[in-house]
């Protein structure tokens, strides 16, 4: 075997983007709050819950609050507050689904995103989430997939939705204790500065004295 492959042998890492734990947004990040009617529709039905799709954000669900005789949108608020993950102002949303009525409705009602929800700074047991990247703007394979973990740092089980999780950077010594993407609990020990944890994460629950010290790698 060549000296290259017996004696410098180094992990290869691939990603597109790097974010200090202390840069992430907490949980649940950035949900939809209000809207803006930019296309009513047709043939809605008030009072019924229609999921969304568009550009943007992900699994925000809408409550259609009234209608026109001809079923074109006037009226919309959030479902039970379910205003999704990641959105921003601007992002364009269509109205999609049966809203429980057996029949699609997939009928052009267009919403924009007028407000989002503030969202506190990261903490352990919080997901890490990618922020939106305008770099690499094609789906990962898995990123609808929607993971549970109950972490010792809050005690409580977290849905962290969408995946994948992340690799990290560690820029201090420490052992650190992450969730693996399999959603168990693991510390790994005596992790030296300046080296990369080639696993995938859902979340670190301890180990960092600075929240800088760990990037998350995406």
């Amino acid at each position: 075997m060549s000296v290259i492959g017996t004696t410098l042998k180094e992990p290869r890492v691939f990603a597109h983007d790097a974010i200090a734990l202390a840069d992430l947004t907490g949980y649940p990040p950035t949900p939809a709050a209000t809207f803006t009617i930019i296309d009513g529709g047709l043939d809605y039905v008030a009072g019924n819950v229609y999921r969304t799709v568009g550009q943007g954000g992900r699994e925000a669900n809408v409550n259609v609050v009234s209608v026109n005789v001809d079923g074109t949108v006037t009226g919309v608020n959030l479902a039970g507050g379910d205003g999704g993950r990641n959105y921003t102002v601007g992002d364009i949303l269509t109205l999609v689904g049966d809203g429980g009525t057996g029949t699609p409705s997939n009928n052009g009602c267009i919403l924009e995103v007028a407000t989002v929800a503030a969202t506190g700074a990261w903490a352990f047991g919080d997901p890490i989430v990618a922020p939106r990247s305008t770099f690499n703007t094609v789906s990962y394979w898995n990123e609808k997939m929607s993971y549970t973990y109950t972490t010792s740092a809050t005690g409580t089980t977290v849905f962290h939705t969408p995946g994948p999780g992340a690799a990290l950077y560690v820029g201090a010594d420490m052992d650190i204790t992450v969730i693996n993407e399999a959603g168990t609990e693991v510390e790994y020990k005596g992790v030296k500065a300046g080296s990369f944890l080639p696993v995938s994460v859902l979340s670190v629950v301890a180990g960092p004295a600075d929240l800088d010290d760990v990037l998350a790698l995406f």
